[in-house]
């Protein structure tokens, strides 16, 4: 069972109120945005994309580059990781401070 949809006074949802569907096609992201995204500075996603791990779209020649969203989310879900926690060391080690 899927929730309501939630509506205005008048009955109408808002995407219906605007009258603008779901965009067919992914967002592209600014370099900027894509920093903010994943936390860094632009520099670093500059960095990432002339190392060739963060596929990018060119737009015009004073445009820049554009970020697919699909791709960044490969990108995060590809350097997902859980640390481990250390080896916990059971050995007893012997007092230095008692002279046997």
């Amino acid at each position: 069972m899927t929730p309501e949809p939630v509506r205005n006074p008048f009955g109408r949802t808002p995407q219906e109120e605007s009258g603008r569907k779901a965009p067919l096609r992914p967002a592209l992201l600014t370099v900027r945005e894509c920093a903010d995204q994943l936390g860094c500075s632009a520099g670093n996603v500059y960095a990432l994309i002339e190392s060739g791990k963060l596929p990018v779209v060119c737009v015009g020649r004073q445009k820049g580059y554009r970020i697919d969203s699909r791709d960044l989310e490969v990108f995060i879900e590809e350097r997902k990781f859980r640390y481990q926690p250390a080896p916990v060391d059971t050995r007893q080690r012997p007092l230095k401070h008692l002279k046997l």
